[in-house]
């Protein structure tokens, strides 16, 4: 009950909001008549994402709430509103925020100052993201490792390594670097290929007494696998089993994906074993990962084993795994294991999506089973899954290549009756197939529903 009125609310609000608004004044103006309505942090939240690409609407909405004697906007809900800011590159008002924040007693924190910080870097505004960070002793915040982390990772995410390189140096003295400082280094050179960049950085982190680890060496791995010398990539590996800081889930998945692009098929079987053999187990985004590329790249057979491998790994798959089992199985004509994947799935309590029924109902059409795409759609229909425009186009479109022009022209009119709008190709198509099969009738019928439903058919 109290959840269906805040989702009144919410809406009676947003039907406000969406209201073009010149300033935040007038916005404040439109939701005068609604100060009845019980705010709450949930219902704020809601509002605040909803309008995330609306600046005005979203802040004269925040500040509409500050006005309500009932309500307080929650720490959370601030540092939502300074993020929405900063995402719209409305510094001024940010900061405005911020100082009002502090002002209130404290609310500012580390998280506040990570969303500045970000916002800042992410639009090439470094040397203000800096200056947030030596704010923090005004803001009540200490200037230490883990905010000078925040503020590198920020610049190195700004693609601004240099910057962070430089905050580093001139801050160690003050503040002590820690594994992560080095390790955004090591990820920032990498990710702009200056491998002897990154090296130094690595020799610098032992001379300070921090040993190198997984997350290093993986940043590695990851600027050699984009140069796609796997000669290097293995070498590092080695590197890694040598410093007993063997491989991770991460590190492997990172390699078996750009095998996969490398088409280097048996070298990713190969990995994966290794993998295996070394004790690292995989989870299911790996899986993921190395069943899709195996599955486009026509190794069904090797997927399949992959797919069976996961529950003896005691690893559970994802409702995108049998998406993409699914796919595999329709593309390769196995009808009767992409419908048994469908059925294990309702056995197992996944729930099936749009991407799910989609490769089914391209089959059906292709191979004219009628009764199991009659079957699929009741499903959907079952399982609340809606058909949209691009799957009653798909199943017009699948069904006038293969001959079934009854059922395609029933599908075409309940895409009308549905008031959705046919693609051009789709609607000559249907238009053409009938012509060369001498059904008039159904022709004409055809065009006095679009001419009746007012729909012009659109590219």
């Amino acid at each position: 009950m109290v959840g269906d009125i805040v989702d009144r609310d919410v809406n009676r609000l947003a039907e406000v909001l969406k209201g073009s608004f010149e300033s935040l004044d007038a916005v404040g103006y439109a939701l005068a008549k609604y100060r009845q309505i019980d705010l709450s942090e949930s219902l704020v939240e809601r509002i605040l994402l909803r309008f995330r690409h609306d600046w005005i609407s979203a802040f004269g909405f925040f500040k509409w709430a500050i006005d309500q004697t009932s309500y307080l906007h929650t720490e959370n809900c601030y540092n939502l509103m300074v993020d929405i800011l900063g995402m719209s590159k409305k510094f001024e008002l940010m900061w405005e925020l911020v100082e009002y924040m502090h002002n209130m007693g404290g609310l500012v924190s580390i998280v506040t100052m990570t969303k500045v910080v970000r916002r800042l870097s992410r639009v090439g505004k470094y040397d203000d993201a800096v200056e947030a960070f030596q704010k923090f002793a005004h803001l009540g915040l200490t200037k230490d490792t883990t905010g000078m982390n925040i503020l590198m990772d920020s610049l190195v995410k700004g693609n601004n390594v240099e910057r962070a390189q430089d905050v580093c140096v001139q801050l160690k003295s003050e503040i002590a670097p820690d594994s992560h400082t080095f390790n955004i280094l090591i990820h920032g050179w990498c990710k702009v290929r200056k491998y002897s960049e990154a090296r130094k950085v690595m020799e610098e982190m032992e001379k300070h007494g921090c040993r190198p680890d997984v997350v290093s060496y993986t940043s590695f791995i990851e600027y050699y696998c984009r140069e796609k010398n796997f000669r290097k990539v293995d070498g590092i590996m080695n590197e890694m089993e040598l410093k007993g800081c063997p491989p991770n889930v991460v590190t492997y998945t990172i390699v078996s994906h750009a095998l996969g692009k490398a088409k280097e098929l048996n070298e990713l079987l190969e990995m994966y074993r290794k993998m295996k053999q070394n004790g690292c187990v995989p989870d299911a985004s790996f899986y993921n990962s190395m069943i899709f590329v195996l599955s486009k790249s026509g190794r069904f057979k090797d997927a399949c084993d992959l797919f069976k491998d996961m529950s003896n790994q005691k690893v559970a798959p994802s409702v995108s795994t049998y998406n993409t089992m699914i796919s595999s199985a329709c593309a390769h004509s196995k009808e009767e294991y992409a419908l048994e994947l469908l059925k294990e799935m309702e056995e197992k309590s996944y729930r099936p999506n749009l991407l799910t029924y989609t490769p089914l109902l391209k089959m059906c059409c292709a191979k004219k089973r009628m009764k199991v795409l009659k079957y699929l759609l009741h499903d959907m229909f079952l399982k609340n899954v809606s058909v949209d425009l691009s799957v009653y186009c798909l199943l017009v479109n699948g069904l006038c290549k293969n001959g079934k022009l009854e059922h395609a022209c029933s599908f075409f009119e309940l895409m009308l009756l549905k008031g959705m709008v046919p693609s051009d190709n789709t609607y000559q198509l249907l238009m053409e197939k009938l012509e060369q099969k001498g059904m008039r009738k159904a022709k004409q019928l055809i065009e006095d529903r679009m001419s009746k439903a007012k729909v012009s058919p659109m590219s």
